[in-house]
Order: C-alpha cells, then structure tokens, then sequence
C-alpha cells in the first residue's frame, strides 16, 4: 500500500488514467486499470486494495477521480510519455472559447446522429425530471407552479413509481450522453482531425 508521504499530492485523473500506487479518497490503493471484451463500451475495471482486502470496480473510463500520488512515482512512471490524446483534459481557455459549431462540422454525419439521438433523449426526459410528484402538495411545493391551472397542475401527479422510473431515466440519458462524448473530445476540440467522409 502507497504510504502517505510529503512527496504525496492530489490530483484529479479520469479513472482510465489511474496508475498503480495511487489513493483513492476511501483509502483504497489502486493496483491496476484495464479494459477487455467484457467490459462495458466507455468503462475501465480498476483493481483497488484496502488491508487484506481487494475488490475490482467498473467505472465510467472519464470519471474523473480524486487521488493521492506519489509525485516521484508518477514522474518517473510517465517520463518522456506525452499524456494520450484520448486522456487529455481541455484547458479552461479551450472550454471557455469553445465552438459548438466548429465541434459540430468535424463529426462524421453518423456521429451527429448519434449525439443529436442521445441529446433529444435527455432533453426530453431530463427536462420532465421534476415536474411530476406523487401529491399536488408535492407538485405545488416542488416547483413554481404559479402560472399553472389547476387543471394542469393536477396532470404532475403520477405515482410514486412512475415518477422514480422517470428520474432513473433522465440520469441513465444524461450518463449515455457523456459517456458517448468521452471518445470524441479529441476531434470536438480538434486536438486531432477526423478522417475526411466522402459523401456520396
């Protein structure tokens, strides 16, 4: 187990970046990090230990996770090594001068689809996320319903089930959406230019 050190700091990494040694803010130490044929599309298995004990988790490959490292470790694990395109993180001049439209045109027309597909979805659900509730007294207190008729206040009610099943279902969209974004951050900030599709 990494022992806590002054050369320790924390840093913040996607989970696909981890490197064996690192702390996790449970205490866990990470042993290893990989991806095989029975991991899901945009997840890593991270092998972590506490004590005698281990456990592998499956983790969405972009979380981004706070961890102790050894600064020695790392520096000399990752000497000469540039950081992979596909784990690099944008800078804030990248985010704050982001173009939607320029990402938009370097996607491939099926990956516009996609995104555009994955986007209706969560707005679509994600935007009817706390509209409803099981009372009229919750669907008054829950959101500003002022300018609503009564009459449409009382089409909120839904049951209690129903209005879970809905809320599981605006985060499931919401996690789909960025896992899908989570391999094409290279091309949206043009870190690395798409090949060209000829149209037909």
């Amino acid at each position: 187990m990494l022992s806590i050190t002054p050369n320790a700091e924390r840093v913040r990494v996607p989970a696909r970046a981890l490197i064996s040694g690192d702390v996790t803010s449970s205490g866990e130490t990470v042993l290893g990090v990989s991806t095989g044929v029975a991991t899901p599309r945009g997840k890593v298995e991270v092998s972590l230990s506490k004590g005698q004990f281990g456990r592998v988790a499956v983790w969405n490959a972009g979380t981004i996770i706070v961890v102790r490292r050894d600064s020695h470790a790392a520096t000399s694990e990752n000497a000469g090594a540039e950081i992979p395109v596909s784990d690099r993180l944008p800078t804030f001049q990248e985010l704050a001068s982001f173009d939607a439209r320029k990402a938009w045109d370097r996607l491939s027309p099926e990956q516009q689809r996609t995104i555009g597909m994955l986007a209706l979805r969560f707005g679509t659900v994600g935007q009817c996320e706390g509209y409803f509730h099981d009372t009229i007294e919750g669907v008054r207190n829950g959101f500003n319903s002022a300018h609503w008729t009564p009459q449409v206040q009382a089409t909120a009610v839904w049951p209690r089930l129903h209005v879970e099943l809905i809320e599981s279902a605006a985060q499931v969209a919401f996690q789909d959406l960025c896992e899908h974004f989570d391999p094409l951050w290279p091309q949206l900030f043009g870190w690395q230019a798409r090949k060209e599709v000829k149209q037909p």
